[in-house]
């Protein structure tokens, strides 16, 4: 109960901060003190998982994205693990919320591949474990992995498979080998979106 509090408390004070137009830098500050001072060590799985729930997609705001890059830009939050999570949230819904699409090819593009300060973070193996069960890597490659330097490759492996069959849908592709089926969802035709992302694009900056 107390670690749930803590979680409705960082989601509480995020939601504040972007009502009031909060600078997220300084969001990012108060929720690190907040955050070290209830025992819970940065980079913080929790944290990412928080944020990107936060975000997809009751509240796909430009206050809200740039709370995240800030919180990846201080090491708030393990870059691999917020890239494997918008990754099964932000492809199916490519076309109804392409901001959220273009803010993650940029955050993918940035962080994706940085990856000697991320193995050497003292959770890494606490970090790729939470990357396999959101990804099913060990279900998708039918290998019970538990080696980090192994599950990275396979997430690596994934997120370019994830994004080629996305190119593939979209040139209708996918749909000339029937028996081709993609391991990811790659439309977003069975989920609860609307298309007010569409209408509101031009509120965005680029983080």
């Amino acid at each position: 109960m107390v670690e749930k509090n803590i979680w409705d408390s960082v989601l509480e004070q995020t939601k504040t901060a972007q009502e009031k137009g909060s600078d997220p830098f300084l969001w990012a500050i108060q929720l690190s003190s907040n955050l070290s001072a209830a025992g819970v060590s940065l980079p913080s799985t929790e944290l990412a998982h928080a944020l990107v729930s936060y975000i997809c997609w009751d509240n796909n705001v430009p206050a809200a994205w740039k709370f995240l890059e800030r919180a990846l830009m201080i090491n708030m939050v393990p870059p691999l693990l917020v890239i494997a999570l918008l990754s099964t949230r932000v492809i199916p819904c490519r076309h109804s919320r392409p901001t959220g699409y273009r803010l993650y090819m940029e955050l993918l593009k940035r962080y994706s591949f940085t990856l000697k300060p991320q193995i050497n973070a003292p959770n890494f193996q606490k970090i790729m474990m939470s990357i396999e069960q959101v990804l099913h890597l060990s279900q998708l490659y039918g290998l019970q992995a538990s080696e980090a330097g192994i599950l990275l490759v396979e997430f690596v492996f994934t997120i370019v498979w994830q994004l080629l069959d996305a190119s593939l849908d979209d040139e209708g592709l996918l749909d000339l080998i029937p028996e081709k089926k993609s391991n990811w969802l790659t439309r977003a035709e069975n989920m609860d979106v609307d298309t007010y992302d569409n209408d509101n694009q031009k509120r965005f900056e680029l983080l």
